[in-house]
């Protein structure tokens, strides 16, 4: 066979080989990108300010940035800067601190978002899509300018901020940036920021006293007498008459925002720390916070109180409780005062039963007698006293929860004597409250 008669098959070869190629491919279509294991920026971000401590709430992102699951996060690293204006967005690395780091436990490919309504409930399980709250301890120079982007080009003169919408007063933002697991940077998201004002004085003074159901407390104003003159002056009185404009008269500028003390009145918000209960069982199941994670401190009242004492009811005995208090102007809350502690021991016993009447039926006496209403009512003692006894003994061997009982061990033509006596559930002894008023009754 001439070289020319075997060109035919070399060319029969490679179309063979192509079309073996091309079937290996399978069917043809548009190529699906791989997924990008970046995570999702973090767009819920809030900040507030209690003193010189920013608490900082974020919601871990719960997707990759192409909606992607299960997402590709190693830890959130928070910045904090200070300025009229924050960097733009691809200068926050260069130009921000990171405040907060932590890192975000690996997750389960079968790992689902909890909803909205349950994650509330996770403060601190640093999962995707639960809320996580670090805090930002601000230092004096955390109250000044941040650097500012320098242009190289310029020969290190700093780009001015543009004149128009820049505001009068510094805040202090933040902007949280997730990290996959192998350190690959998601995008940046929203912002948080708050105004750094001046803060009012702490409350002074700060006195616990405890009594059966509540721990009272009472403090002096925030800025003594003069705060509490302050804040209670007389509003200015109307002119008696409208002057008139002159012709031509300009509008009046715009007020100047500064950073004083907000204008009063001046609330409070009372704080509480109980101490753990020690009889209470370590358990192996409960949920450590991960490091560089805490919870923002929440007063004992849903709202600011306006006078100067307070009470806390739900107080429990023999664990020392310490408070502290915050004076509130609009939005700004002071440093806390020195705290209060105060350890509740229960001596009070309940209240004398009353009501008791005796019943008599065949082979026995019914008595029953009104509840006590003490939450920490531990049952009812019955007593007795027989003909020819002086003194009345305990019938029943342990507290009776209900009030009422029958005393089936009578002697018919009997008379018996009863009382009744209430005791609460402290251990290891408890308190027994004074004998009800005495019953008599004869047996059948």
């Amino acid at each position: 066979m001439t070289p020319g008669q075997r060109r035919p098959w070399r060319a029969a070869a490679a179309a063979l080989a192509l079309a073996t190629v091309t079937a290996a491919c399978g069917k043809k279509g548009v190529p699906i990108p791989p997924p990008l294991r970046i995570p999702a920026p973090v767009e819920t971000i809030a900040a507030v300010r209690l003193g010189n401590d920013v608490y900082v709430t974020l919601t871990v992102p719960a997707t990759n940035i192409d909606t992607s699951i299960p997402i590709d996060i190693g830890r959130i690293d928070v910045y904090g800067y200070t300025g009229r204006l924050p960097p733009t967005r691809l200068r926050w690395a260069e130009l921000g601190t990171v405040v907060a780091s932590f890192d975000i436990p690996p997750v389960p490919l079968d790992y689902k978002p909890p909803a909205p309504q349950v994650a509330a409930t996770l403060p601190t399980s640093a999962m995707p899509g639960t809320p996580v709250t670090v805090r930002d301890a601000l230092t004096p120079d955390e109250f000044e300018q941040g650097p500012v982007w320098v242009d190289p080009r310029q020969r290190n003169v700093p780009v001015p901020l543009p004149a128009a919408a820049v505001p009068a007063v510094t805040r202090r933002f933040y902007l949280a940036i997730p990290f996959s697991r192998r350190g690959r940077p998601g995008p940046p998201g929203a912002q948080a920021e708050l105004v750094l004002t001046s803060l009012p004085d702490p409350p002074t003074d700060l006195r616990a006293a405890y009594s059966p159901g509540a721990v009272a407390l009472s403090w002096g104003p925030s800025g003594g007498l003069f705060g509490f003159l302050l804040d209670r002056s007389l509003p200015p009185e109307p002119l008696p008459f409208v002057p008139p404009s002159p012709p031509g008269a300009a509008a009046a500028p715009p007020p100047v925002v500064d950073t004083s003390v907000p204008p009063g009145p001046t609330s409070y918000n009372v704080y509480r720390e109980v101490a753990p209960d020690p009889l209470a069982l370590p358990s192996g199941s409960a949920r450590r916070t991960p490091p560089g994670i805490t919870a923002v401190p929440m007063p004992i009242s849903p709202a600011p109180i306006a006078a100067t004492s307070a009470s806390d009811v739900q107080i429990a005995f023999d664990r020392t409780h310490c408070y502290v208090v915050r004076a509130q102007r609009g939005s700004v809350l002071s440093e806390p005062s020195s705290p209060a502690c105060v350890t509740p021991i229960d001596v009070f016993p309940p209240a004398a039963p009353s009501g008791l009447a005796a019943v008599p039926s065949e082979g026995g006496i019914s008595l029953i007698w009104e509840p006590n209403s003490e939450l920490d009512l531990g049952g009812y003692l019955v007593l007795r006293r027989e003909p020819g006894d002086a003194t009345l003994r305990q019938l029943t061997e342990a507290p009776v929860a209900e009030a009422r009982f029958r005393d089936a061990a009578v002697e018919p033509g009997r008379r018996y004597l009863y009382s009744v006596v209430a005791v609460d559930n402290r251990l290891p002894l408890p308190n027994v409250s004074a004998e009800s008023a005495p019953v008599e009754e004869t047996a059948r």
